[in-house]
Order: structure tokens, then sequence, then C-alpha cells
């Protein structure tokens, strides 16, 4: 299914099932105790989508398993987002739960499939990282009748998603999305009637980001299919990886496919012991072969979409040097290595989105119609035509990137390229 087949079942099927339940909830609520749980010990996390922002959440999730050392965490997430809840280590692969969307059928089979799962588990702590998704909330009631903790609208006009919450988190679009994921975590420790909730001061001292380590197979695996390719071992060469790509959800976050091309046609110029590596997955191969055939198939750039696992892609990431990407999930996934990247926004602003760490540039025109979406819109833009990545030029992309190559030494290259 895609993105507006979602948004569309979302509103006007998730709407009128969160009044339905709220008025039951009202109705039911005298006869009914508060059941809030000081120390959860089976916590369901629901973050179905965006890989990229479930890399955010780790500073959050980190917290809760800190005030909770012996807490059982569950997840429930699409199938492609799996991988990346596997690699940030937080729970076993079997307390992840995926729903599948490829079709409606699919989508209800498996969405009744982990309800029923989830059921059996007896939840007793939901945090749901969706904004303001009318389904995640609704399930998040059904499932369980402990904590129930997610973002709010409070005086905030649409987004209505019912009163099924027991800790409701006033979403501020001012505030870094790493810094919402920690109020959530917050809230569930202080008293439900304390509204509204997050009040606190959340510092960018406490975002911290683990650094990932590639197992030594994924580390030659993709060495191996690093040399397949033409692109040989050793220190002799720069590798720099090019993303062209973004979420489907969102395609207005594409820096044209063009201005890939003429920057690494330059980059091939600048820099002669240059390899580029364009990475992406199978679906996106069309980009890596527009790009290949304006370099005259040149040897020094491989078309690398669809070769990788996202275990391999992670150990690729730390031998690389650079990575020039939108802003997508893999800007995220760097900032687990460490590896320094120069990221393009538009549509949505670094302000909320930008990865972790100080490894990154971020260029950003600053349009007085950007960002154009949000969790407000479902992240749905009115703009047909990217101008604020245009104005991003070609020149100023080649010039980040070879500033970044030139003054930020790779922290981490080496000790990781030792595991191999």
């Amino acid at each position: 299914m895609n993105a507006d087949a979602l948004r569309f079942l979302d509103r006007y099927l998730g709407v009128p099932l969160c009044l339905c339940f709220t008025f039951l909830r009202w109705v039911a609520g005298p006869f009914q105790s508060l059941k809030t749980l000081s120390t959860p010990r089976k916590v369901l996390v629901i973050k179905l989508s965006e890989m990229g922002s479930t890399v955010l959440a780790y500073p959050a999730l980190a917290e809760l398993k800190r005030r909770c050392p012996h807490v059982e965490l569950f997840f429930l997430v699409f199938e492609n987002n799996a991988p990346i809840i596997e690699a940030l280590d937080l729970t076993t692969p079997s307390n992840i739960i995926t729903v599948e969307m490829e079709s409606m059928s699919r989508l209800l089979t498996s969405g009744f499939a982990a309800m029923a799962r989830l059921l059996r588990e007896q939840i007793d702590t939901t945090i749901d990282m969706d904004f303001f998704s009318r389904f995640t909330t609704l399930l998040s009631f059904l499932v369980c009748r402990g904590n129930r903790v997610g973002f709010h609208r409070y005086t905030n006009e649409g987004l209505y998603r019912g009163n099924l919450l027991t800790h409701r988190v006033m979403y501020s679009p001012h505030v870094h999305t790493a810094v919402a994921f920690m109020a959530l975590i917050r809230t569930l420790f202080e008293k439900p009637d304390d509204e509204p909730h997050y009040r606190g001061r959340i510092g960018t001292e406490e975002l911290v980001l683990p650094r990932h380590m590639p197992a030594p197979a994924d580390l030659q695996s993709i060495r191996d299919k690093l040399r397949t390719a033409g692109v040989p071992d050793g220190n002799d060469h720069t590798l720099i990886l090019i993303n062209p790509n973004s979420s489907d959800i969102f395609p207005l976050r594409r820096w044209p496919i063009e201005n890939f091309a003429q920057l690494c046609r330059q980059l091939l110029d600048a820099m002669p012991s240059c390899r580029l590596v364009i990475t992406g997955v199978a679906s996106e191969a069309k980009d890596a072969r527009y790009i290949k055939e304006r370099m005259q198939q040149n040897p020094r750039v491989v078309d690398f979409t669809g070769r990788t696992n996202f275990r391999e892609l992670l150990a690729l990431y730390s031998l690389a040097s650079l990575m020039i990407t939108n802003d997508s999930g893999p800007a995220h996934f760097a900032s687990l290595l460490a590896l320094p990247t120069v990221v393009l926004f538009g549509p949505e602003t670094p302000r909320l989105y930008s990865p972790l760490g100080d490894r990154h540039r971020d260029l950003y025109a600053d349009f007085a119609c950007s960002p154009c979406v949000s969790v407000y819109n479902g992240k749905e833009s009115p703009c047909g035509e990217n101008r604020c990545l245009k104005a991003i030029t070609v020149e100023k992309v080649l010039d980040e990137a070879l500033s970044t190559l030139k003054t930020a030494t790779p922290i981490g290259r080496t000790d990781l390229k030792s595991n191999g």
C-alpha cells in the first residue's frame, strides 16, 4: 500500500473509531480505576515507519532501560523497519513484531496477527512514537490496560485521535525530534494528571547514540563485494558514498538527480583518487544508472544499489570517508558509525531532523515556506516543485564535501577496519 492510502484510512476510518472508543472509555470511567505502573515490566514501543527517526529514538529508549533495567521491550514496526531495531540492539529479535504493508490483505492479516501476539504478551505499557497516528493510538488502547504514553493535541487544531492515553504529551514543533521522543519517556515517570507533559529541560548532551561496530563477517562480505565491483582494498583511494534517494513516503526530499550527476563528475575531477559508490535499495537502481550513464560508465563510479543487506550497509559506512545524502534514513544510520555526512534539507528542517552528533554538515536554503511538511499535515505537502532543494547548488555541496574531507579526520575508520 502507498502512503496516500494509509493516510486516507488513518483519517477517515481512524477518526470515527477514536471517537467511539473515547466515548466507551468515558462511559466505563466511573467503574474503572486508573491502572498506571511506576515500574513497567513489559513495554511496547510503536514506531511503524521512518527508519531514520528510529535512530533518533535511541537516547530515549536507552534512558527507559537505565531507569527500568529489568524491563522487557517489544517493538511494533513495519517489516522494512525491523533491521534498524535489530542493529540498535535494544531487544531480542523475537520481540520485534512486524506488520506488512504490500497490500491491504497483508496489512490486515499481519496487523491482526500482531494484535493477537501483543494481547498474549500482556503488555503493561505502550510508548506510541508515531506522531498523531490514529491507528497506533487505537492499538495502544486495545492491547494495554496500564500506561499508555503518546502525543496529544491539547489545544492545537486538527489531528484528533481521541482521549485514549493515560500519559498525554504535548508535541512541540520547535524542538528536535530526539527531544520529543525523550519527552515521551520522561512523561512515563510523571504523575499522569500533572498536565501538560512534559514540562522540563532536555539537553542535547543527553542525546547520545551508541557506536555500532560491524561484525567481522559483514566487513569481509562488503570488502569482497567492493572488490568484485572494481573498488580495490587499501588506503590509496578515498571512498565516498552517494545516496540520491529518499523514502517514497515523501519524494519531495530528493535533490534533483541531475545535480547528483554533476556533483559526481566534479568530485571525480577534484579528487583523482576517489571512488564513488552509489547506495540504495534495488528499486532505486534507476537513479544509479542515470548517474553512471552521465559518467560514461566511468569505473570509478560504482552502482551498489540492492547489493547489501542492512548490516552490510552499515559495514560499508565504516569503510567510507564521506557520504552525501538527501534528508533520509542513511543520514541517521551514518551517525551510528561516526561517518562524516553532507545532508541536503528542504521540505523538512534540520532543526527537527538533523542527525545526532557532530559529524554532519546540513545544507538548508531556509525558504520562507520551508518546512512545508510536519506531523500536523501528515507530511503531505501542497508543493509540487521542491525549489528549496534546487536552491542548494552543486558548487555549494562540492565545497562542503571537500571541506569536510579536508578538515574532519574520519573518527574510527582505522579501528573499524581492523575488525575485518
